[in-house]
């Protein structure tokens, strides 16, 4: 077995979890909330980083060049630039080194984490991949139970479920 990769997505009652899918089917985890009110706070965030990195560093540079005297003002004011892009370097790494465990199978993930949903494929009667207005849509039709839908805005959820979904017929 072999991991395909992993994705946020949404589903049917508009929660988000964190989809690791592997050749044997797929794990489901709670993912942190991601909603536009969560991405605008985000990016917020980074524009007023790089407001506070920009400002300092223009501040350091108007002080080199009108008041030569102070050299150790404009020396101050580079480094915190310095310090405040190196936060929100660090800070953004912190985000990104969130990416889910790397597992052998979903097997082998279902029995390591607590709180794990798995779907394993041989549950799976079909996978439909399509695509509403800017979300890629997946719709699995269980052998057992209700039909499982998941959307996410990112192109990933459709590469991954796609090897499962028949290819539409020509015409």
């Amino acid at each position: 077995m072999s991991r395909r990769g992993w994705v946020s997505a949404r589903d049917a009652a508009d929660q988000w979890w964190l989809l690791s899918v592997y050749d044997d089917g797929w794990c489901q985890l709670p993912a942190p909330a991601r909603s536009p009110s969560d991405t605008r706070r985000q990016l917020r965030e980074l524009l007023g980083w790089m407001a506070l990195v920009v400002v300092l560093f223009g501040a350091a540079a108007a002080t080199a060049r009108f008041a030569p005297d102070a050299v150790w003002l404009s020396s101050v004011l580079g480094l915190a630039s310095i310090g405040a892009l190196v936060a929100a370097v660090v800070r953004m790494a912190r985000r990104g080194a969130r990416a889910p465990q790397v597992f052998g199978s979903s097997t082998e993930q279902a029995a390591a984490l607590d709180g794990v949903r798995r779907v394993a494929l041989d549950a799976v009667r079909s996978v439909t991949v399509t695509r509403e207005a800017h979300e890629q849509v997946v719709t699995v039709a269980l052998r057992k139970g209700r039909p499982l839908v998941y959307r996410s805005p990112d192109r990933t959820l459709a590469r991954l479920f796609a090897p499962w979904s028949p290819a539409p017929p020509r015409i």
